[in-house]
């Protein structure tokens, strides 16, 4: 996933950002029990892959700001 400034997060619509969740949430926990090659990992380089990374921990952060200014989107 493409690293993303808190910036251009607040002009993005709420289901982007929601979207842009879901996938944060999908990220792999760590490196040591990833299926990744290290090819892999290496062409992944400056994207966010592991949730165990404090690039990880940024977006997460400041998706969740964005998203706290936001009206609620109902799921229905």
């Amino acid at each position: 996933m493409n690293i993303v400034d808190a910036d251009e997060l607040n002009g993005l619509p709420t289901k982007a950002l929601l979207a842009r969740l879901k996938r944060l949430r999908w990220c792999e926990e760590n490196r040591a029990i990833s299926d990744l090659s290290d090819a892999e990992v290496r062409s992944l380089e400056g994207k966010i892959v592991f949730k165990d990374t404090e690039i990880w921990r940024a977006a997460y952060r400041d998706i969740k700001a964005v998203l706290a200014t936001r009206e609620h989107i109902s799921s229905n």
